[in-house]
This record gives structure tokens, C-alpha cells and sequence, in this order.
């Protein structure tokens, strides 16, 4: 009895003892110079509200974001768990300043942020990388493609879902590029962005794609 008490505390403690810290809070204050929105995507928010009404115009707000990085291989990001939070409007973020070292991390984006918002109308991404095979498989999108994610927006609020490897640079393929959040409820649109890109080695990454300012 004695030994099965003292087998309970010694796990009960090994337990405690991996409960996970709090985040590295990173509060992010650059905004993403020469941001466009192809006349595309402009087009389909427009039509979205031309759809409901006619006569209402459209009544813009923006919104802060937050966003985070997570380790899945010990000393990948320069902390276990990054939470960059993002200016209404959203802003940009370095990878050169989250990711330090080879292996696996999350990326998502924390779902209680949402919850006073209206419903998500668009989740827009418009690649800043090209599409390279490494191994036989494909990364990224190609410069300037885009791509509604709202079908993903749910598991992408799953810390465990976006698992990204830092091996041959993937994870910049992968990320690297605008992401457009548009909240709507009739005519009251709020919007919110956040650019991903990685300094140190912006020459795998695409020209400015030109297209409509922001």
C-alpha cells in the first residue's frame, strides 16, 4: 500500500511537472510595407455585399490578431510556444525571429479571439513563395496565387493541426505569404491581415506581387 502511494505521488508529480508554461508573448508593431489585395479578391468581397443589399453601404472596421507558434521538436522556435500578438489591422511577422533551429512546429490561431466577432466570411491567402518540389513533394503555391481557406478556418484554430517542418526551408514555402481575415454581418465588414515572411532568407520567397493596395 505504502509503495502504490508512493508510485501515485511520484506520478501525480511527473504530471505536474509537464504542464506546459505560458506563451513568449511577442506583441508585433510593424505593419507589412507595400501590402496588395488583387483586384480578384476585392471583386468577391463586393459581390458578397451587392448579394444582400443594395442599398446599404458597406462599413469597414479592423480587428487585432493573435497568432501561434508552438514546438513539436524541442528547440525548433526560439521559445516552446510563441504568441505574437498583432495591431488592429493585423501586421507582420519574421520567422527569422520564431524559428531557431531544425525540426517540427504548430501554427495556428487561438479561437477565443473570434468569439465577439461576426461570422467569418473569408479567409483569404495569397502566396509570396513558389512552388518547389523537395524529396518528390510540392511546396507552397506559387508567386501571387491565392486561395480561400475559410473550409479550414476551424482547424486552424486547433493548436495541433498546421504541422510545419523547418527541413530544406518547407515551412517558408509553406507559410510565407498574406493571409486576409473578413469578418461580415450584413454591411459591417471587419478586417484583419497578417503577413508571414522570413528576412534572412526573403531570396526563396517571390517579388512584390502588384495588384490593389489595401
Amino acid at each position: 500500500m505504502i509503495k502504490l502511494l508512493g508510485l501515485l505521488i511520484f506520478l501525480v508529480g511527473c504530471t505536474a511537472s509537464k504542464v506546459s508554461a505560458p506563451p513568449t508573448l511577442v506583441t508585433v508593431t510593424d505593419i507589412a510595407r507595400d501590402f496588395y489585395i488583387p483586384q480578384e479578391i476585392l471583386k468577391n468581397i463586393e459581390k458578397d455585399l451587392l448579394e444582400e443589399s443594395k442599398v446599404l453601404a458597406p462599413v469597414f472596421s479592423y480587428t487585432s490578431l493573435h497568432v501561434l507558434f508552438t514546438e513539436k521538436t524541442q528547440k525548433t522556435l526560439t521559445s516552446p510556444s510563441l504568441l505574437y500578438r498583432l495591431p488592429k489591422g493585423g501586421g507582420l511577422v519574421d520567422l527569422q525571429n520564431a524559428v531557431s533551429g531544425k525540426g517540427s512546429f504548430f501554427l495556428s490561431f487561438p479561437g477565443d479571439q473570434f468569439k465577439d466577432l461576426p461570422e467569418l466570411s473569408h479567409l483569404y491567402f495569397i502566396s509570396q513563395a513558389p512552388k518547389i518540389k523537395i524529396d518528390s513533394e510540392e511546396f507552397g503555391l506559387g508567386c501571387g496565387k491565392w486561395v480561400d481557406l475559410k473550409k479550414q478556418f476551424s482547424n486552424l484554430q486547433k493548436e495541433n493541426f498546421l504541422n510545419l517542418n523547418t527541413t530544406d526551408n518547407r515551412h517558408i514555402f509553406v507559410t510565407s505569404g498574406h493571409y486576409i481575415f473578413v469578418f461580415r454581418k450584413l454591411n459591417q465588414v471587419v478586417l484583419s491581415q497578417l503577413t508571414i515572411t522570413d528576412s534572412k532568407n526573403s531570396f526563396l520567397l517571390c517579388p512584390q506581387v502588384k495588384g490593389a493596395a489595401i
